[in-house]
């Protein structure tokens, strides 16, 4: 049920995490049970990238030459991680360097993550 929500969520462009309400933790992968305390009542925060700043730093970058294209492991500032496209030409970006989520979908049956260079981001407001 939990993942299924997460789908659901991802399907409409939402980034959905779980949040244990009795000690905070964000709950990644969400999962029914809080790895921390142990807790099982859950509440859903959704996030739009479209709106809200959802903000990471590269862990590592990688060139897809096959594709055409940038990925990256990304950590976010909660702590989750996840694998998705960069998609500006900052050749400047590394480990380390700032990125903003600006969009999330499921494509055929596969999550997808789309960020950009925060710099870039904030630069074109």
């Amino acid at each position: 049920m939990f993942m299924q929500r997460f789908i659901a969520s991802l399907a409409k462009g939402v980034f959905t995490i779980a949040r244990c309400k009795s000690c905070s933790s964000v709950v990644w992968p969400p999962n029914p049970v809080c790895r921390i305390c142990l807790g099982m009542d859950m509440e859903w925060v959704d996030m739009y990238p479209a709106r809200d700043e959802i903000r990471g730093r590269i862990v590592m970058v990688s060139e897809s030459h096959i594709r055409k294209a940038r990925f990256a492991l990304i950590e976010l500032e909660n702590g989750i991680r996840l694998f998705g496209r960069i998609m500006d030409d900052d050749k400047d970006l590394c480990t380390g360097s700032p990125v903003l989520m600006v969009g999330c979908g499921i494509e055929g049956d596969e999550p997808y993550y789309v960020f950009k260079s925060f710099q870039a981001s904030t630069s074109n407001t």
